[in-house]
């Protein structure tokens, strides 16, 4: 199933320049709820070998059972904010150095972890929550192809996720305009789900950004990166970004 003109209409362009790309997931319920995590390991976070989260569930589509994201944690970006009164100060100073702004990478958010005894698998680690917010890195080859492939649930073809016949679900007229020559009618459908209006998108599907907004809980990359396409899920409770 070639995805080449589906991925072109929602991008607003035919080619596919050369460079890295990468895709993002971050957002308020997992900032809220992720924390303690028992796979947040300095050894896990070491590794960029594609990992499922047992503890992220990042689908919002009906029947996804097969659609599950994967990530790299070692690529990973964390975000350290307000906790100068729960981390030591030592791991602070170590964490701006690592990054003026505070967001750490993966890799380097593992090494301060072990060095400083920080445990975020340990029940006391729920006071980091909103401290410490992840920005998941999709697990995958650097490309835009699939870094669009992962960001809209294309990735294990031929799975789809059929539109339903649900009259509350309404496309954004112009996404169902942009995508109506896409083939076939089951790539169609799935693809429309991520183009939803705001209301409709609430329960299920997602509310298609393009480039024009950062999506929730992505807003940490702006200014480091460009922003190619964005959606956001549920009530903007969280969203995925594609950058370059």
């Amino acid at each position: 199933m070639d995805l080449t003109l589906a991925f072109a209409a929602l991008l607003g362009r035919s080619d596919s320049p050369a460079g890295s790309y990468d895709a993002y997931y971050g957002g308020d319920t997992l900032d809220e709820f992720l924390l303690p995590a028992s796979w947040l390991t300095p050894a896990a976070l070491a590794s960029s070998a594609p990992v499922a989260l047992p503890d992220v569930d990042a689908c919002f589509l009906d029947d996804h059972a097969d659609l599950a994201w994967e990530f790299d944690l070692a690529r990973s970006l964390f975000a350290i904010e307000w906790a100068e009164d729960v981390l030591p100060a030592a791991f602070l100073a170590d964490a701006r150095a690592a990054d003026p702004d505070l967001l750490v990478g993966g890799a380097d958010l593992g090494v301060l972890l072990a060095r400083h005894g920080v445990d975020l698998t340990a029940e006391s680690a729920g006071r980091l929550s909103y401290r410490i917010s992840p920005l998941l890195r999709l697990a995958t080859d650097g490309t835009l192809h699939d870094a669009m492939r992962m960001a809209t649930f294309t990735h294990r073809l031929p799975a789809l996720v059929p539109f339903g016949d649900e009259g509350w679900r309404r496309v954004e007229p112009g996404w169902a305009e942009a995508l109506a020559a896409v083939e076939p009618p089951e790539l169609r459908d799935h693809l429309s789900l991520h183009c939803l209006e705001p209301f409709s998108s609430r329960a299920a599907g997602a509310r298609y950004l393009g480039a024009n907004e950062w999506p929730t809980g992505t807003s940490a990359l702006d200014g480091r990166r460009k922003l190619l396409a964005g959606w956001e899920f549920g009530e903007s409770q969280s969203g995925v970004a594609v950058v370059a």
